[in-house]
């Protein structure tokens, strides 16, 4: 029968055994900018839908190479990068009232942990930082494949994922009342992700 000290130690030695299988098979990939998108989409006039999106980043996601399971994900993306193909909005976004870019230049995304739930879909828990203010968030996505393209280039996989916040949370406050009702912005945003990623 074992002691209690061998017992530690045996659970000691799966726990380590387990934690460096873990770090063996795992591996990053960094994301292709001409074929990802990091975009957002916000109500506008109570009636449609402005969508913009983040043309400038540094993001990876951390795979299980065995597996081809998904284990971390970590972005820093520069705000003075969005564009939602209006030079006057874009200008108000950045400024003081929304991002204030000058002041916050960056939203930084870093993932707790990844929950797998059942076929390729996958809820990964993280915080992201917009304006110095941290919040916790859900990305609900979908593994949408790996292929290793060989000479043509190299190991690549795809995820798509989408995360809904309230801009409020993150001292995104500006807005104007409508004279028939309601508010010139939604409060809502619902943030799109298309990942296509290349092993480094």
């Amino acid at each position: 029968m074992f002691s209690l000290k061998k017992y530690s130690l045996l659970i000691s030695a799966i726990l380590f055994l387990t934690f460096n299988t873990a770090i063996a098979h795992a591996s990053t990939y960094i994301t292709d900018p001409p074929h990802t998108s990091i975009g957002f989409n916000v109500k506008y006039l109570m009636i449609t839908d402005v969508f913009g999106q983040f043309n400038t980043y540094d993001a990876k996601v951390e795979i299980d190479e065995t597996t081809k399971e998904l284990i971390g994900v970590e972005a820093n993306i520069e705000v003075a990068s969005l564009t939602t193909e209006n030079s006057k909005r874009d200008g108000h976004l950045k400024s003081p009232d929304f991002f204030d870019v000058t002041k916050f230049p960056s939203i930084i995304f870093k993932s707790k942990n990844v929950k797998k739930l059942g076929g390729n879909k996958y809820e990964v828990n993280g915080d992201l930082t917009i304006k110095g203010i941290t919040k916790t968030i859900t990305l609900k996505g979908e593994y949408t494949g790996f292929i290793d393209a060989g000479k043509m280039g190299g190991k690549r996989i795809g995820y798509t994922a989408e995360a809904i916040i309230n801009r409020q949370d993150f001292d995104l406050n500006w807005n104007r009342e409508l004279d028939q009702g309601g508010v010139l912005v939604g409060d809502e945003v619902v943030i799109e992700l298309k990942i296509h990623a290349v092993a480094s």
